[in-house]
């Protein structure tokens, strides 16, 4: 099979499994807002923030170090790879959890039991969804994703509309989602139902570890370029802000799927291309490609976001949409600096890929902290954005040890002051139908600078 045809077939897979659950949360959001307070969301994303926080310390970025083994030729033994990080997985996850339950008995935290169910779950989920990834099983992993979507759409649906439970049935629905999830992985998947028998190897799991460990660092600084904000918003603005902030962020998050689904099928090919002759051109048409869509989604994004929001969400939270067009615009940077970090993983230099997040989550934090009082909720937005430019600009920089891009900067910077333009026509629209029309004409857009990417899939889906 060609590259080409890899990545189609890849991105078909992901697009099934992750899409649907990221356009099922985008429904939600628009039922939490008519069931759940601002304050009470406000809370329910903390939570969230702060599990993405633990879990790259608690599973030792074992996630990405398991599939970064599977898929080595050398390593032939594929049990014993998902054995050995399970068993450190599932050992670190019960340490963590035993020191969640001391510190709550001083604290008593909402929800405690229940965040215990979700946080295990979802790390055994993630660990065990990657082995399946490590394999191959793309179709597997897809419906994986569906099925997940599918129970917890029908347990939020449940708990929130028939039942009246308000926030706690958010993660009471993902820890029956990932259970279920899990069983159905186990279930199917042949090499997991002995893998726990095997015996763990010490060897194995030093060398994976040396691999997954620098890479901590690398992610916590991901974090607090992603998701401190929250904590800034708590402290000097309140809950309430932090909810309104946290449904600003729900849509632009259907971008950062899609990236992700890219990002899934692409790791796996420029990996495996590293040493071919025609190697940056290669990765140079792929970054380009890559921006194009990523612009494409966010021109169209900005205004339908706009109307969804005035139509369909509470007025507690009708401000959101202030929010999302610069929020979207830092989903662009953030996903190509990922897309150029897999360069660090090409080389197995993990360690080198630190600085450049430090020195962005720094950059967040700082002008975050400066500017919040007086800008609010913008501080929040802008400093992420500036952020992520900043890390995308080290990055290509960086780039260079491993490849040579070849970018057209007038073409890359042109469409990213469009994008800028498209935030101020909407800010100045508020009429649905105008909003709707412009969504129609930035669809065009999208269509003409992704011809490229979208007729081959399209072959690729009509053939099968």
């Amino acid at each position: 099979m060609s590259r080409k045809d890899t990545i189609i077939k890849n991105t078909i897979a992901y697009t099934i499994g992750n899409l649907g659950t990221k356009v099922l949360a985008y429904v939600m959001v628009l039922v939490y807002t008519h069931f759940i307070s601002t304050s009470d969301l406000g809370y329910y994303d903390l939570i969230l923030t702060t599990i993405s926080l633990l879990q790259p310390l608690v599973m030792l970025m074992l996630d990405d170090g398991v599939y970064r083994w599977m898929i080595d030729p050398v390593q032939k033994d594929k049990k014993e790879i998902i054995s050995t990080c399970l068993k450190l997985v599932n050992d670190s996850t019960i340490v963590a959890i035993a020191v969640f339950l001391i510190i709550n008995s001083y604290f008593h935290f909402k929800f405690a039991g229940i965040i215990v169910l979700y946080f295990y779950t979802a790390m055994i989920y993630q660990l065990i969804l990657n082995s399946v990834r490590g394999l191959g099983n793309s179709r597997l992993y897809a419906f994986s994703g569906i099925l997940n979507s599918f129970v917890l759409l029908i347990s939020e649906v449940i708990g929130l509309v028939f039942l009246h439970l308000g926030v706690e049935v958010l993660l009471i629905s993902a820890v029956i989602s990932n259970s279920v999830a899990i069983i159905f992985l186990y279930s199917r998947q042949k090499e997991l139902h002995d893998c726990l028998r095997r015996p763990f190897n010490k060897e194995l799991a030093r060398n994976i570890l040396h691999y997954s460990v620098p890479i901590i660092p690398n992610n916590i600084s991901w974090w607090v370029v992603n998701s401190s904000d929250r904590y800034i918003i708590l402290f000097f603005l309140g809950a309430s802000f932090n909810g309104i902030y946290s449904i600003s962020n729900k849509f632009p998050t259907v971008i950062t799927t899609v990236t992700g689904i890219f990002y899934f099928s692409l790791q796996e090919t420029m990996i495996k291309e590293y040493g071919s002759p025609d190697r940056d051109e290669f990765y140079s048409n792929i970054f380009k490609k890559y921006y194009l869509l990523l612009y494409g989604l966010v021109l169209c994004g900005i205004p339908f976001t706009r109307f969804v929001i005035q139509v369909f969400v509470s007025s507690d939270y009708q401000s959101a949409w202030e929010y999302t067009g610069i929020l979207y615009l830092s989903t662009v940077y953030s996903a190509l600096s990922g897309l150029l970090g897999i360069g660090y993983q090409i080389s197995r230099e993990t360690g080198r890929s630190i600085r450049s997040t430090i020195f962005a989550s720094i950059l967040n934090f700082v002008i975050n902290i400066a500017m919040v009082k007086n800008f609010r909720l913008y501080a929040a937005c802008v400093s992420t954005l500036l952020a992520y430019v900043f890390l995308l600009i080290i990055r290509i920089w960086h780039s260079k040890k491993y490849f040579t891009l070849r970018i057209n900067w007038i073409e890359f910077i042109g469409i990213g002051v469009l994008c800028i333009v498209m935030m101020v026509i909407t800010a100045l629209v508020s009429n649905n139908i105008v909003l709707l029309v412009i969504t129609g004409i930035m669809g065009l857009v999208f269509l003409l600078f992704n011809r490229s990417i979208i007729e081959p899939i399209l072959r690729k889906v009509m053939r099968q």
